[in-house]
């Protein structure tokens, strides 16, 4: 009979520690999407920024395209393969 209350004790622990984490990690899941909200404006943000030193670095790619392209790099690397 005891043993038998134990095991009751157990088993209503074991259940209600299991749906407390559960209520936990939704808490959790759901106060980090509150503060994800507040945050988008620096997200926002720092996409603009990225996509501005983005463009940056395809103008130089353009250009550093041009000069190994251009006839007078292909002569100077003739000549220094001499």
């Amino acid at each position: 009979m005891e043993n038998e209350f134990v095991l009751m004790v157990i088993m209503v622990t074991f259940i209600i520690g299991l749906s407390a984490t559960e209520m936990f990690k939704h808490y959790l899941k759901a106060r980090q999407l509150r503060v994800g909200t507040a945050d988008d404006r620096h997200l926002e943000d720092k996409v603009t920024q990225l996509n501005l030193q983005n463009q940056a670095l395809i103008e130089r790619i353009q250009i550093l395209e041009k000069i190994v392209t251009e006839p007078e790099y292909e002569l100077k690397q003739q000549i220094n393969q001499l």
